[in-house]
């Protein structure tokens, strides 16, 4: 089992983030909240990855909340609003999961040859 100390640190620095001006603390405990999501429901990481992945995701989530939020307000009705701090943890959750399977798709992706006729 981890240390107390190394699992309440990222929660910390998440913590510390949001104290700055300038930034709003539910986009940044939003962000933090869908990371721990997305590390705790993935098996395939070794610990070190994981805590990689956290910092990346909430990163993510909090650049990405605006976009994320408004487009969860299109698929809602209007009567419901979505603040930024939902579209942080949606976010942050499916962000690097997209992005390693654009990377995948990528890698198989074939391009015509320059000079080959088609």
């Amino acid at each position: 089992m981890a240390e107390p100390s190394i699992t309440s640190a990222p929660l910390a620095a998440a913590g510390l983030v949001a104290l700055f001006p300038g930034v709003d603390a539910g986009i940044v405990l939003g962000a933090f909240a869908g990371a721990a999501v997305f590390v705790l429901s993935s098996t395939d990481y070794k610990p070190l990855q994981k805590l990689a992945f956290l910092v990346l995701a909430t990163v993510a989530g909090m650049l990405a909340a605006p976009m994320a939020a408004s487009l969860l307000a299109t698929l809602l009705p209007a009567s419901v609003a979505v603040p930024q701090s939902v579209g942080a943890l949606l976010a942050a959750a499916l962000s690097i999961r997209l992005l390693m399977r654009a990377i995948k798709q990528a890698e198989t992706l074939q391009f015509p040859q320059k000079g080959s006729g088609q």
